[in-house]
């Protein structure tokens, strides 16, 4: 079989493979720009940057990072154009040997803060995190004294963050440097959790005032060790959904909400069709029965009263008088409620799509039946009930998916489903677009997936037709 393809679809593929190539082109070319820094700075320009940064970077409490600061000086020598929308700073710099001075006097410096808490705590004397901050870098400042000095190259990297406006870029180690070993000294002693005081051990990780007191001695504002974004739009684009992504659903494990809200929803949904399935097909027996033969009038006043009611009325009203008219003085779950809420609901419309399919059904098979010796429940069963059920089938898998929609109100009476658990993480991360978006296209998955095996019922059902 030889495959053939027109002129004029030849043209539109060639067109559409050009388009694409001039966009990957043109997408490329874009971030390869973007990579470029607009202007350069010289020594001097470089220099003040740096000197800013660095005098912003001690908080006014944080006594102990200001001395550091204090004793160290990084110059720049040479400025270098990167390839990262960056200058490169080759810079000289000198401190004294923080990292080692408080390093061989760490577990005396706890001690003797630990002590003056005690003492103060003994006196009756508040002791917060301010005064324990104070206490260490009394203490500090003597080892500090007995400092050696320090020197040695750094490269630094200022990133053009807008046009013309430069960023320094500061990681861990380049402060470590510049500093004489701050960010190890303060890791390290933020990191003890016993000390001996007299030779018995004391357990400190649980003294939150002292360890916030030490976190204060030491502490960095306005300093960011993440390396800026600065690539293209698309490149930029994509960073911050990862970073928002990232934020939303896999710090603190936060996608659980989700899946743990997923299994809430389909279990509410199959709970409620179960019911909703039984419901319908005994309401629309009852009720096509009395349109046959004129018996059970009176339950078919009740039924009728029932559909209009649950037909009527809103499912979310229906749901909160459910809830909190009905079942929450009686001691009942919201879980349970949510179920028979929505289970009554589809009740009433697979009542009236059963008992559409049930008169559909031609009113010779019941006489055949009865010609056959069977009366009339025995003929509703295994004649009239299945062509029935069969006719009505894909309208009630329909049904069923429409329910699995409506089950996101649940979360009005609190029940944990996928609706709350994007609300949830909303709540957290204050951030709107993701977790709803997340909610709905979960939401759009299901319903892709039931509607697909929907249609494979039906052209199932197609095929027996003939």
């Amino acid at each position: 079989m030889k495959f053939k393809i027109s002129k004029r679809s030849l043209i539109s593929l060639i067109v559409a493979v050009v388009i694409i190539i001039a966009a990957v082109a043109g997408i490329i070319i874009t971030e390869s720009i973007s990579k470029t820094v607009s202007k350069e700075l010289s020594v001097k320009q470089c220099q003040q940057i740096v000197d800013q940064t660095f005098s912003s970077l001690a908080k006014p409490t944080a006594i102990g990072a200001k001395k550091a600061f204090e004793n160290s000086k990084v110059t720049v020598k040479t400025v270098e154009v990167g390839d990262e929308k960056n200058l490169i700073l080759n810079c000289e710099y000198s401190a004294v040997d923080v990292g080692s001075a408080i390093a061989s006097h760490k577990d005396e410096l706890l001690v003797t803060v630990y002590k003056k808490y005690l003492q103060n705590e003994a006196a009756g004397i508040s002791t917060n995190a301010t005064r324990i901050s104070i206490d260490i870098a009394e203490q500090l400042n003597i080892y500090l004294e007995e400092a050696k000095a320090v020197s040695g190259n750094v490269i630094l990297n200022l990133y053009e963050i807008k046009e013309g406006e430069f960023s320094l870029y500061l990681a861990d180690d380049a402060i470590d440097k510049c500093t004489g070993g701050l960010i190890t000294v303060a890791k390290e002693i933020n990191n003890v959790k016993s000390i001996t005081v007299d030779g018995s051990s004391v357990d400190i990780s649980n003294m939150n005032t002292l360890r916030t007191g030490i976190k204060q001695c030491m502490a960095l504002k306005n300093y960011d060790n993440n390396k800026p974004n600065i690539g293209g739009p698309i490149s930029k684009w994509w960073a911050d959904f990862c970073d928002e992504f990232d934020r939303n659903f896999i710090q603190k494990a936060q996608w659980k909400y989700l899946t743990d809200g997923l299994m809430t929803t389909l279990s509410i949904s199959g709970l409620a069709a179960l019911i909703g399935t039984v419901i319908g097909f005994f309401v629309a027996i009852i009720r096509c029965t009395y349109q046959t033969t004129g018996k059970l009038k009176l339950l078919d006043s009740i039924f009728s009263l029932y559909l209009t009611i649950m037909r009527g009325t809103p499912v979310m009203v229906q749901l909160l008088i459910i809830y909190f008219v009905f079942l929450l003085p009686a001691g009942v779950d919201k879980f349970p409620a949510a179920v028979l809420c929505f289970g009554l609901n589809s009740g009433a419309y697979v009542a009236e799509i059963v008992r559409g399919g049930i008169m559909a059904v031609d009113r010779g098979q019941i006489e055949a039946g009865r010609s056959l010796g069977f009366n009339y429940p025995s003929t509703m069963f295994h004649i009239v009930v299945p062509q029935a059920f069969k006719a009505v089938l894909p309208a009630l898998a329909n049904e069923f998916i429409t329910l699995l929609k409506e089950s996101s109100v649940a979360f009005y009476i609190g029940v944990a489903d996928l609706t709350q658990g994007g609300l949830k993480i909303r709540s957290i991360t204050y951030s709107n677009f993701m977790p709803l978006i997340a909610v709905a296209l979960i939401y759009l998955v299901i319903v892709i997936i039931l509607t697909k095996l929907v249609g494979i019922l039906e052209r199932r059902l197609r095929k027996s037709d003939h």
